[in-house]
């Protein structure tokens, strides 16, 4: 009897415990959706946006042919001006660009700035600000990529919205574009360009049998662009909810 009863008690804990990883994907996915409706997309373009970042994000475009060990001849020109021994071979990398972390999230920003939800000159000042923070405030890590601290590019980008917008309804937007763009041109694009920075984070000596891949915009879903982008505007709109004492303004109108 006790056998009888325990089977599908065992049952009922093996669904609950398959159930909360899919409770917090779909919480996950719907505050996603809600942050881009938020930025002034559609509630069909939001999906769209949120499902192809996350499917995306397993794309990688190469921008080289093969790997790439070395700098090129023209770099040399440029590392002479630079003081003291910068090395110019390091251990193979493949270099790309995500299609989830970087290309989509460059089009939705386009698509902002085309359709009036944020000013061009603020969101340029806004990405100024952010890829300059991130740009100092990024690490080369040895054999794993480019870190930041992972409230850094949010945070700002919510502040940069907030202050740069002519009001609360076009915070959002700016955070976004401040936030994806910025930290896309900071922290990944500038820091590669960065002399010593490739040497850096894939030395010779690097204990890997394959080539490191660095992606720009490639970190994964849940610690890249995509989610600076959405924690961003969840910043914003949540301040201006707590200055207005209502949400009600929070969202742009499309």
């Amino acid at each position: 009897m006790f056998d009888f009863l325990f089977l599908p008690f065992a049952l009922v804990i093996f669904l609950l415990l398959l159930a909360v990883p899919l409770i917090f994907i779909y919480l996950f996915l719907r505050l996603s959706e809600a942050a881009f409706e938020m930025v002034g997309i559609d509630h069909w373009h939001a999906s769209l946006a949120v499902f192809g970042s996350v499917l995306g994000s397993l794309v990688d475009i190469p921008l080289t042919s093969g790997t790439v060990s070395a700098y090129p001849a023209w770099y040399l020109t440029f590392l002479s001006l630079y003081p003291g021994h910068i090395p110019t071979i390091f251990h193979p990398v493949y270099l790309a660009v995500n299609l989830g972390g970087c290309i989509i999230p460059l089009v939705i920003s386009a698509h902002l700035l085309l359709r009036g939800h944020a000013s061009f000159g603020k969101a340029m000042i806004g990405v100024g600000a952010v890829a300059a923070v991130t740009y100092y405030a990024a690490e080369a890590v040895p054999g794993e990529g480019i870190l930041l601290p992972f409230w850094l590019s949010p945070l700002l980008a919510a502040i940069c919205g907030l202050v740069l917008a002519g009001g609360y309804r076009r915070a959002p937007p700016l955070a976004y574009i401040s936030g994806t763009i910025g930290t896309l041109l900071g922290a990944d694009l500038l820091s590669l360009m960065t002399p010593g920075v490739l040497p850096a984070l894939s030395p010779v000596a690097l204990h890997q049998t394959k080539p490191l891949v660095l992606s720009i915009g490639g970190a994964g879903v849940f610690d890249g662009i995509f989610l600076t982008g959405i924690i961003a505007v969840l910043f914003a709109a949540g301040i201006v909810c707590l200055l207005r004492g209502s949400c009600g303004g929070a969202q742009t109108a499309t």
